[in-house]
């Protein structure tokens, strides 16, 4: 009877205690991962913006490979890509209707600064140009990631 006596019962045991908590968590963590499902899907602008920042982060990345492979058409095409998304998104609009057009139809009567329109305007010309004329350095494909970069980011801080 000396071995019988020595056992505890589980309600006394740490680790089934432990247990005990394992459902609620779970519960617990699906209720709030159902909510924040039904807030996204109740929510196109914040399903965009975070749409747009995938697709920019994968773009970025992009036209880093594209630099080092000294692809300019596919560098520019990833850029006015990347530009158009984020346009898109910051206006409200479809990223396919935005062009060059856009900066005096929309940015400049927002009130947008003269500098970043300026940019964008100057890089959407690079864009069209090296259509026509490829940029056949790397090292200038690898330049320009830094003014995309900042570029986007000004853009991101935009109101939308």
């Amino acid at each position: 009877m000396g071995a019988v006596g020595q056992i505890q019962p589980l309600v006394l045991q740490p680790w089934f205690l432990g247990l005990q908590a394992v459902p609620v968590l779970a519960f617990i963590g699906a209720a709030v991962w159902r909510r924040r499902a039904e807030q996204l899907a109740r929510n196109p602008r914040l399903r965009r913006q975070r749409q747009v920042a995938k697709i920019i982060r994968d773009g970025l990345a992009e036209l880093r490979r594209s630099a080092a492979a000294n692809d300019s058409e596919a560098f520019f095409a990833t850029v006015v890509r990347l530009l158009q998304e984020r346009l898109g998104e910051r206006l409200d609009v479809p990223a396919s209707a935005i062009t060059e057009a856009v900066i005096e139809e929309k940015l400049r009567p927002r009130g947008v600064p003269e500098p970043l329109l300026k940019d964008l305007q100057e890089l959407f010309q690079l864009c069209n140009q090296v259509r026509y004329a490829p940029i056949q350095s790397s090292q200038e494909l690898t330049a320009l990631i830094p003014r995309v970069e900042s570029l986007l980011a000004q853009l991101e801080d935009l109101k939308p």
